[in-house]
């Protein structure tokens, strides 16, 4: 947990089946059944206009893309920079992506993983972490 984080949101009209998964310690994003479309953030509606419904994902992704985060950055992560955030891209919805930190065991600091060790691809696994008391969150182990 990070001291002085500032926290999402969990009172958003459309966020319940995002939160109730983090909350049991997995994923689940809103899908379209009548075009297949993945859709995070949560939205009221599809693109096409259907109607979406949570789906539960298995969190094997592929490392999209990722940044080192430097100086200045608020000030609960003052202690931390650099550290990497990645883009994750799931397996099972691509297209769908997911920022967060890097981690290779639940409980490491935002700077634990050495940039130098990252490739476009490589495969990641979701991992619920806490933000902070009641605030589960995904990171990406590698």
């Amino acid at each position: 947990m990070i001291e002085g984080i500032p926290l999402p949101s969990r009172e958003g009209p459309f966020e319940a089946g995002f939160w109730d998964a983090l909350d049991r310690g997995g994923l689940a994003h809103q899908h379209c059944d009548a075009c297949g479309a993945w859709h995070f953030p949560p939205r009221w509606r599809c693109h096409c206009g259907g109607e979406l419904a949570y789906r539960t994902v298995s969190g094997k992704a592929r490392l999209w893309s990722w940044t080192v985060v430097h100086p200045p950055v608020l000030p609960a992560f003052a202690p931390y920079a650099p550290y990497p955030v990645a883009i994750a891209e799931l397996d099972e919805a691509p297209g769908l992506r997911m920022a967060g930190p890097l981690v290779e065991a639940p409980g490491d600091p935002l700077n634990h993983v050495d940039p130098a060790r990252l490739q476009v691809g490589m495969p990641l696994q979701a991992t619920i972490v806490l933000l902070a008391e009641g605030v589960p969150w995904p990171a990406w182990k590698i």
